[in-house]
């Protein structure tokens, strides 16, 4: 079973307890003896200012340098590999703490990056960029560190920092999705993960969604490049993987769990999708 932990497992003096907390990278308080790999229940940005290092997330691995953001998303299992003279900032904050604003909420769907995490995980900083981040860690610093910290200015200074990273996410971007089509495209992936095990049927999602399955298409394919059934069918992929290198669930349990009442049409959908059976799988990705 991986290990999933909380804000409050973690400690700064820069914080709002349970919703909100930020420090230099290399002083924020670890739970003792932390477990790796691990997910988070909370959203973390990491910008590495000096050294290097290795992260993984689902098996991918992504090599990190100087000047270099890192999202993480809740959920997602990963560990953190070789590192050298890491030094930079940990921001973390729970979905709920945004949402607290009194924008209106649909707001956030903006943030298409949050929710983009596992396909673009990172971004290279060019100096005016860092520069411009800076200033705001700066004034988050320096509220959060007040004995009269304001909840509603820390928020609003996240938001400010996130909407400025979305802005560098999108670049010269002419054509990208608008606030309606990302805000569409994050209640299909809590469609997804409420239902993946039960549910694959392109059909049950866009009728959740009020669309047709030609117009979710449309969306998923515009902000993601994939369709919407890649989407499901990665999701129920992801998981079976998940179950291979971190359970001892057998190869006809996971199947089972996963919805799949046909143990050989699991073997096969995944050897199709991953190149290997689940237990060729299973065997090279596992540590010995």
């Amino acid at each position: 079973m991986i290990i999933s932990y909380h804000l409050d497992d973690f400690s700064a003096p820069f914080s709002l307890p349970g919703q909100f907390m930020m420090d230099r990278f290399e002083d924020i308080g670890k739970p003792a003896d932390m477990v790796w790999p691990h997910k988070h229940s909370f959203y973390e940005v990491l910008w590495i200012e000096k050294g290097n290092a290795q992260h993984l997330i689902d098996q991918h691995i992504f090599d990190l340098d100087s000047d270099t953001l890192f999202f993480i998303a809740p959920g997602q299992i990963h560990e953190l590999g070789h590192s050298e003279n890491v030094k930079g900032y940990s921001i973390m904050f729970t979905e709920e703490f945004l949402s607290l604003s009194h924008a209106n909420p649909e707001m956030l769907s903006g943030l298409s990056f949050l929710e983009n995490s596992y396909s673009q995980p990172s971004l290279s900083l060019i100096p005016q960029q860092s520069k411009e981040l800076a200033s705001i860690i700066n004034l988050l610093l320096k509220e959060s560190g007040r004995e009269d910290r304001s909840a509603s200015i820390i928020r609003h200074l996240l938001l400010a920092l996130l909407f400025q990273i979305q802005r560098m996410m999108a670049g010269d971007a002419i054509s990208g999705p608008d606030n309606i089509q990302v805000l569409s495209l994050k209640k299909f992936k809590k469609l997804i993960e409420e239902h993946y095990k039960k549910e694959t049927k392109l059909s049950f999602f866009s009728a959740q969604l009020f669309m047709t399955n030609a117009h979710l298409n449309e969306i998923v394919k515009k902000i993601t490049g994939k369709t919407a059934g890649e989407l499901i069918r990665e999701r129920v992929l992801l998981e079976a993987k998940r179950m291979l290198i971190h359970g001892h669930w057998t190869v006809g349990q996971i199947a089972s769990e996963l919805g799949f009442k046909d143990f050989s049409y699991f073997s096969r959908h995944f050897k199709k999708q991953e190149g290997l059976t689940p237990a060729e799988f299973r065997k090279t990705s596992t540590p010995s």
